[in-house]
């Protein structure tokens, strides 16, 4: 298996950050029933599912408080924490992540991981 590069991954996580927002509406906030919606009512796209779904988990449980809500605020700290603890500090040697590597991540950073990979399957190739 080819190593994927950080960047290709962490843009995997910008990108569902980015559906878990527009899931929450114009309110700024996102709640768990507008997520549940979103998925099971495929606003949310089919390849980012898995991470949406696991992600916006992460997200609410960082905000534990009783009746806290998830803002684009908390999105935005979750990814760069996601960054830089899920998925940056295993590529050991900075020269992509391996299958290895990937072995030892979290749960949602291999999500991110599929996802990343997916966007980069389906991303035309420039050939005519």
């Amino acid at each position: 298996m080819a190593r994927i590069s950080k960047s290709d991954v962490n843009a995997a996580l910008a990108a569902a950050a980015k559906t878990i927002i527009a899931a929450g509406g114009e309110d700024g906030r996102v709640s768990r029933k507008e997520i549940k919606n979103a998925l099971a009512t495929d606003r949310v796209p089919r390849q980012q599912a898995a991470l949406v779904d696991i992600f916006f988990k992460f997200i609410d449980h960082r905000d534990f408080k009783a009746g806290a809500q998830v803002t684009a605020k908390d999105v935005k700290r979750a990814v760069e924490y996601a960054k830089t603890h899920m998925v940056n500090k295993y590529d050991l040697n900075n020269n992509g992540l391996s299958k290895d590597e990937i072995g030892n991540m979290s749960i949602t950073g291999k999500r991110a991981v599929d996802l990343a990979k997916a966007l980069k399957a389906a991303a035309p190739t420039g050939a005519d």
